[in-house]
């Protein structure tokens, strides 16, 4: 993992897509579609029933599509959580779901998306469509996506910034939240960490 004072990306890359923290790249997600001129919601913080972006095509208040998001590094999305969105997409009756990850996805997983209405987007197509942006649209979503400590992964539960944790008894690291033991939440560390 690369020290968050190192310098500041001059222009989109994959490897800066993959490090963004799971937070930001949620965040990052929504300010594309809000820069293509698709009014967007993110939602709260703590269990998001599955959407982290609503998407709205009109102004009926009812969202039209929804978006899940995974920054996982490189790592592969399987068919579990591409299954779990389409369980999303009946409940809330939406026809249509976006799923977003900085790594890749699994051959099940595209082959279960092409047959329930999901589009699939990995690391490498997100990087294409920001690239098609115009440059002033995606110079302004380069400086959302790396301002301040954008590597440092977010607590899901209260939303501040984590610290790294050495695990003992030969645990792996991990983050934890800055506020424990108020907040006890904590998440695994991508490869070595």
């Amino acid at each position: 993992m690369s020290s968050p004072s190192a310098a500041k990306p001059a222009a989109w890359s994959i490897e800066l897509i993959r490090d963004i923290e799971w937070k930001r790249f949620e965040d990052v997600c929504q300010q594309f579609y809000e820069s293509k001129g698709i009014r967007s919601e993110t939602t709260a913080l703590g269990p998001d029933g599955g959407i982290d972006i609503r998407l709205f095509r009109d102004d009926s208040g009812k969202a039209t599509s929804i978006v899940q998001g995974k920054a996982w590094g490189e790592r592969f999305v399987g068919v579990k959580p591409v299954r779990e969105l389409l369980g999303v997409m009946t409940h809330e009756k939406i026809v249509k779901a976006f799923f977003m990850t900085s790594g890749k996805y699994s051959d099940e997983a595209k082959d279960f998306a092409k047959a329930n209405r999901i589009t699939l987007i990995d690391g490498e197509m997100f990087l294409m469509m920001i690239n098609r942006l115009p440059e002033p649209a995606r110079d302004t979503l380069l400086a959302f996506a790396t301002a301040g400590d954008y590597r440092t992964p977010s607590c899901p539960s209260c939303g501040v910034k984590m610290r790294a944790v050495k695990g003992r008894g030969g645990k792996a690291d991990f983050w934890g939240c800055q506020r424990y033991p108020v907040c006890k939440q904590s998440l695994g560390m991508r490869g070595a960490g």
